[in-house]
């Protein structure tokens, strides 16, 4: 199996080598949890910068070569700002597993109040009308449009 997880990804963790059933599923549901909340942290800075008047390029300097800057948060805003919403992974997928997360947490005793938040931006992202799109689009959470956009008229795009 090796050859075939080199030739999709980068590495290949294994898990649960003293064969513990449920091993990866739980590293996944953990590794999830932090790409959810990073990338509900990238679309909650954006929108409070396009709230606030701030542009975000602003935003990047302020962190650019700091242990807060990193790769993901610049793919994510860069494929919001750009305005491509192609999913790499789907609102709607992301909203089912922030779901699943905050179970999982409940089940162990564990309360998750970050996943439990954004379980329900990616149901409101979703009840936009966002769900086929990449789960960035979780910044049209942040406002109250009918249509799931910021406002009603989204003529501009979601620069600030």
């Amino acid at each position: 199996m090796g050859p075939v997880f080199d030739a999709i990804g980068s590495r290949t963790v294994w898990v649960g080598a003293s064969g513990e059933e449920g091993a990866a599923t739980r590293l996944k549901l953990v590794v999830n949890s932090w790409i959810l909340a990073i990338t509900h942290g990238t679309a909650e800075a954006l929108a409070l910068a396009k709230g606030l008047g701030v542009e975000p390029q602003g935003f990047f300097d302020a962190i650019s070569g700091g242990p807060l800057d990193n790769g993901y948060l610049h793919a994510k805003a860069g494929q919001l700002l750009g305005g491509n919403l192609e999913p790499s992974f789907a609102a709607k997928t992301a909203e089912k597993d922030a779901r699943l997360i905050v179970e999982a947490g409940e089940r162990s005793g564990v309360r998750l109040d970050l996943a439990a938040a954004g379980a329900e931006r990616f149901r409101r992202a979703v009840g936009q009308g966002h769900g086929d799109e990449d789960m960035i689009a979780s910044y049209f959470a942040s406002f109250d449009g009918a249509d799931g956009t910021e406002g009603a008229d989204n003529s501009e795009g979601t620069q600030g």
